[in-house]
């Protein structure tokens, strides 16, 4: 049985990236007593502190898919899913069931290592059940809906 693990440490580098130049940042408006921009800065840092959060793993199997991160589990099996949107400008996949939706990350964000083959067996789950994908101009804005793993 095909089962891929999709580590986001891109997303996890790009989150400490952002937190260390926000976190640099803050300390120089600090140093040039500059406090509004340091407030600012903070501010700012804390979508850093999220991305590293919540970035996590997905697993792909033949049962479904999952997401875990440090805010939980999330879940949801291939006969669930009704349509697929795709983000016209950064490949986002929103998997829709019936009042559920599921995030997939872009495959663009994935590890070179599985992107392919998870790739190509999404694709062939999605098209074995006639799931044709609908580009989407609000994919990446969407979030999870009833697909919390208890």
């Amino acid at each position: 049985m095909d089962n891929y693990h999709i580590e986001m440490r891109s997303y996890r580098l790009l989150g400490w990236v952002w937190l260390v130049l926000c976190t640099l940042c803050m300390a120089a408006a600090i140093l040039s007593r500059l406090y509004w921009p340091a407030v600012g800065s903070a501010l700012s840092s804390l979508f850093g502190v999220y991305a590293v959060q919540s970035a996590g793993s997905f697993d792909i199997n033949g049962d479904g898919l999952t997401h875990t991160s440090s805010f939980g589990t999330w879940k949801i099996r291939w006969d669930e899913i009704s349509s697929v949107e795709v983000g016209e400008v950064d490949g986002t996949l929103v998997l829709h069931g019936p009042n559920k939706r599921f995030i997939l990350s872009s495959p663009g964000w994935w590890p070179a290592s599985v992107k392919d083959e998870a790739f190509a067996f999404l694709i062939k789950q999605l098209e074995a059940r006639a799931i044709p994908p609908k580009p989407s101009g609000t994919a990446a804005y969407k979030i999870m809906k009833n697909t919390r793993v208890r």
